[in-house]
């Protein structure tokens, strides 16, 4: 897990291919003003999800984890908590994996919490289980998933 400012987002160029095509969609000026919906970036399966979506309670969510993809987490507007837990045998999947979404929940609480502001952003690697979206009011961010080499 990755958490960092914006003005600080060059330190994932070290990060393999796809996350240049993450960076350049994130580079691009004017995020603030994208609307809602589904972005393609670049042409190495890359893409983003802009959203405006009401904050939920912590009790609300699941803790969730992806095998395939790498997910950038950018805050835009309002204030958002994301749990965090890491990956391990302790870990009580709640949910089979569903490939198609490339997605599997468990059971649990976060060990951790994220308080982020707007302009930063977070970086959860498949090792990482995350619950975000838990804040009040209004939370406006993007989401950029990068497909991660098989292995």
């Amino acid at each position: 897990m990755i958490l960092d400012d914006l003005s600080r987002l060059e330190i994932l160029a070290a990060l393999p291919g796809p996350f240049d095509d993450a960076l350049a969609f994130l580079r691009q000026p004017g995020l603030e003003t994208l609307e809602d919906g589904r972005y393609e970036a670049g042409l190495r399966g890359v893409h983003a999800t802009v959203s405006r979506q009401r904050a939920r309670h912590a009790g609300e969510g699941r803790l969730e984890a992806h095998r395939r993809h790498a997910d950038i987490q950018v805050l835009l507007g309002g204030r958002e908590s994301i749990g965090w837990a890491p990956l391990d045998l302790t870990a009580l999947p709640d949910t089979a994996w569903d490939p198609a979404a490339d997605v599997q929940f468990f059971a649990g609480a976060p060990q951790l919490w994220l308080h982020l502001r707007p302009g930063q952003f977070a970086v959860f690697l498949p090792a990482d289980l995350h619950l975000s979206l838990v804040g009040e009011d209004l939370i406006h961010k993007i989401v950029v998933k990068v497909p991660l080499p098989e292995g």
